[in-house]
């Protein structure tokens, strides 16, 4: 990963509100660029392509679910195909099945939207220390 002074993140949420509320917090703090929000896997794995970003910030609920691939598919995905991105989880199925899920599948972190909304901007920050 080249060393860049800017954190670059991408989200993928289906929810115009979430994503839109996630690119609030992400532009509000400093060395941070937000580089866009995909809806589903394949426009996922195209922004991920396409802007390299250093955090992904990933929903399971994804509209794919008819195809029968979730946002744990993507993170699979992620992790063979970009191995250095820090990939966040941040959604509503917070059963600990899906946490156990994405962390044996490299999450670096998982967060449940009802209750650990605002811990992104601090995991954000402990990305940031640990870069300088």
């Amino acid at each position: 990963m080249a060393y860049s002074n800017r954190l670059k993140i991408v989200t993928v949420d289906d929810s115009a509100l979430i994503a839109e509320r996630l690119q609030q917090m992400i532009s509000a703090i400093e060395h941070v660029e937000f580089d866009g929000n995909a809806v589903n896997i394949s426009s996922a794995l195209k922004l991920i392509d396409e802007k390299k970003p250093d955090v992904a910030i990933l929903d399971i609920h994804l509209k794919d679910e008819a195809q029968g691939k979730n946002g744990i598919d993507l993170l699979i995905k992620v992790r063979e195909t970009h191995p250095e991105i820090v990939v966040m989880m941040l959604t509503n199925l917070s059963e600990p099945l899906y946490k156990k899920r994405c962390l044996q599948h490299g999450a670096d972190y998982f967060f449940d939207k009802s209750n650990d909304f605002e811990k992104v901007p601090e995991a954000i920050q402990v990305i940031i220390e640990a870069r300088k």
